[in-house]
């Protein structure tokens, strides 16, 4: 080629290294302008998925406070028309059966033991079997784990 031709092209040469350097220069400047405003934007987004998270969650609490409450009512007034059922239930009337006898018997010993008088005890020891009876159903409830434990 030449002396002209190799100095041309040695100058040629230097100026696109120097034109392909200056390009690699942006591009790095550009590419970490471009990482930076990227791992802003994925902060941002963190924080909201966070938030949005969180409120999800504090959602899920409050069903679960207010299942646990209503069950918990349920229970409170199961026992409790349990425990009106029971008083009402107290005092035995005999009737009148079917023909057996046995109606007609049990009436006339309520009759017969109705001098004695054992009437106030046994109305006191039937509420003392339902209290008996709820408080070891409290328990038996309370002893029910979540998960199988």
């Amino acid at each position: 080629m030449g002396i002209i031709g190799d100095a041309f092209g040695k100058l040629f040469g230097v100026i696109w290294d120097g034109i392909k350097w200056l390009g690699n220069l942006l591009w790095s400047l550009f590419q970490g302008l471009i990482d930076i405003i990227v791992g802003f934007f994925e902060v941002i987004y963190a924080l909201i998925a966070g938030l949005l998270y969180f409120l999800f969650k504090i959602g899920v609490l409050a069903v679960k406070l207010f299942t646990l409450l209503l069950e918990t009512a349920k229970i409170l007034w199961s026992l409790v028309v349990g425990f009106g059922k029971t008083l009402a239930s107290l005092a035995y009337s005999p009737r009148g059966g079917s023909g057996t006898g046995y109606s007609e018997m049990l009436g006339k010993l309520f009759d017969n033991l109705s001098l004695l008088q054992i009437n106030v005890i046994a109305y006191i020891l039937l509420f003392i079997l339902w209290m008996f009876t709820a408080v070891g159903a409290i328990k038996l409830i309370s002893s029910i784990r979540v998960g199988g434990d």
